[in-house]
């Protein structure tokens, strides 16, 4: 099976018109995943048998998806997502920020192979667009945490340390690139010079072998993350609370598989104690 993450900005004045192209084309090649719709473009992550995978990325294209912003990763368990779902929103990445498609055209990138040496640099600082956990799962190496727990926070965050990054190059990165589309033009207009991972953690995976990074990668499906080779991660889903734990938040005598975590272990009524144990039972028949 093939993991498809993508995403394209580009102007979408008829979103149901859109809509029912997508769902035209994906209504019988078994497709799994979810796919938001907005007037800003595209944004999605799906699993397809992998000898749909051409026919799909092709019908992508076609749609104004640029190949580089394709990322493809094998998963071998039973499922990745429950079902496919496809949303109309507002923005295809919530933000409290508005920009239009000039500005996110507008972005400057490093690609994969030139990022470790680009942010190596004296003067560069590497910060991390992603939420608090994210970050905890995995990170380059010497990366700032903004400590945000959704991508609505980044724009206070810049606001309150903008005069610390005004005089630096300030290398920018994310899972597949499409938050740092939107945080590097935000960052430029209060005049910090901004560089963009080009294609995300995702493609730095596969296009070196991610010297730089520590831990994993955080995804939002089934897998939880991805290593460095871009399979499934030793990453687990608290059932209890939602967030990911790692090999070590899992050594807590307070973590119970299924249940909850060291966080969360003190929090949990009966009822809701009740509601994880079927939880688990339909995560064990779909993983």
């Amino acid at each position: 099976m093939r993991v498809i993450a993508f995403y394209s900005f580009f102007e979408i004045k008829d979103l149901n018109l859109i809509k029912d192209q997508i769902n035209n084309f994906f209504q019988n090649l078994e497709v799994k995943g979810s796919i938001l719709i907005g007037p800003e473009g595209l944004n999605g992550t799906i699993a397809v048998n992998s000898d749909k995978e051409k026919k799909v990325n092709f019908f992508l294209m076609q749609l104004g998806v640029f190949q580089e912003n394709i990322k493809i990763s094998n998963f071998d368990g039973k499922r990745v997502f429950n079902k496919f779902k496809i949303k109309l929103k507002k923005e295809i990445v919530t933000s409290d920020f508005e920009l239009n498609i000039k500005d996110i055209e507008g972005g400057q990138f490093i690609n994969s192979k030139e990022w470790d040496d680009f942010t190596k640099q004296d003067d560069v600082v590497i910060i991390d667009t992603r939420n608090d956990y994210e970050f905890k799962i995995g990170h380059f190496k010497n990366a700032i945490n903004p400590n945000i727990k959704t991508f609505k926070e980044f724009k206070k965050y810049i606001q309150n340390e903008k005069s610390n990054l005004q005089n630096k190059k300030v290398a920018i990165y994310c899972t597949g690139g499409i938050r740092c589309e939107k945080a590097g033009p935000l960052m430029q207009k209060h005049g910090i010079d901004t560089y963009q991972l080009k294609g995300g953690i995702l493609k730095y995976f596969e296009e070196t072998s991610a010297p730089s990074w520590d831990g994993e990668c955080f995804v939002f499906d089934y897998r939880v993350a991805v290593n460095k080779e871009l399979q499934p991660g030793e990453s687990q889903l608290c059932y209890g609370c939602n967030m990911p734990l790692t090999k070590e938040d899992r050594q807590s005598h307070h973590y119970k598989e299924g249940f909850s975590c060291a966080d969360c272990y003190d929090q949990l009524s009966e009822k809701r104690k009740r509601s994880l144990t079927d939880k688990r039972e339909h995560w064990k028949r779909i993983l």
